[in-house]
């Protein structure tokens, strides 16, 4: 069983990262992991050098599901208001929206994904082999994951100095490096980390993609291992969806019997327990 994270661009003018990890006695093994990549068929053909037809999971961080010319997602406004005070909220996504930066190109990769044999859903059977594929958010992703107060401030933003995100990135490092110690562990992240904080420019960018894929195969890793035991599928896959690691803290902000939202709530995990 293989878990794959996507960090997609959403136009094909700029790079996308992946990451590739199998599954091993237990455990995932990071294996390819890599940036820079320009198109669809990039993409698919790495998944295909790693995976071949075998099963595999795929956590793709880009809208997915965008059936509104000009009115956002359902999902999306319920990630902003559970995941909103630690600044993960989402902008949410509309078609109009997402033509003006070549989103096409989305929901062109989950077609060439489904030519390969990839289901596209956001509903799983934990720990069945599949070959699925389905959307996810980083920052919430953390934000659940590691306990976060506030999200991590490794990307380029107006006013934001190389030192702050390279402070970002270093802790950033050190939560992915504690995964070995999650159920279910994923190993071999020290061996991507990147020693020089003196980069800049395009490399830096290629590094934070190359964080955030393995994020997202984390996800993929995690959603397979617990489903909505311990993940929250919010929105439909009809009306748009993300799909994130929980806590029952996290979720006692959604609303009483929201439509929108599957979580079975785990109640042996608890806010603050290392490793949920």
């Amino acid at each position: 069983m293989y878990a794959v994270g996507i960090d997609l661009a959403w136009s094909p003018r700029n790079p996308s990262g992946l990451a590739i990890a199998e599954r091993s006695r237990g455990r995932w093994i990071l294996s390819d992991v890599l940036a820079g990549l320009r198109s669809n068929e990039e993409i698919v053909g790495w998944m295909e050098r790693g995976i071949g037809a075998r099963p595999a999971i795929a956590a793709i961080d880009a809208p997915l599901v965008v059936p509104y010319e000009r009115r956002g997602r359902e999902g999306d406004r319920l990630v902003t208001r559970l995941f909103g005070p630690m600044e993960a909220g989402v902008y949410p996504a509309t078609r109009r929206g997402l033509r003006r930066y070549g989103g096409d190109r989305i929901w062109s990769l989950v077609h060439a994904l489904e030519a390969h044999g990839y289901r596209h859903d956001c509903r799983i059977v934990p720990r069945r082999k599949t070959r699925q594929v389905f959307e996810t958010y980083p920052h919430a992703a953390m934000v659940a994951l590691f306990g976060l107060r506030r999200t991590l401030k490794y990307k380029t933003r107006q006013g934001r100095t190389y030192a702050t995100r390279w402070r970002a990135l270093r802790a950033l490092e050190a939560h992915l490096r504690s995964l070995e110690h999650f159920e279910p562990a994923l190993v071999g992240v020290d061996e991507i980390f990147e020693p020089d904080s003196r980069l800049r420019g395009g490399k830096l960018k290629d590094y934070e993609d190359r964080l955030d894929a393995i994020v997202c195969a984390y996800v993929a890793a995690y959603y397979w291992t617990w489903g909505t035991r311990r993940c929250a599928i919010m929105g439909t896959l009809e009306g748009g969806y993300i799909v994130t690691p929980m806590t029952p803290a996290i979720a006692d902000r959604a609303p009483d019997a929201s439509p929108v939202f599957a979580y079975d709530g785990d109640r042996s995990v608890r806010p603050g327990r290392r490793g949920p």
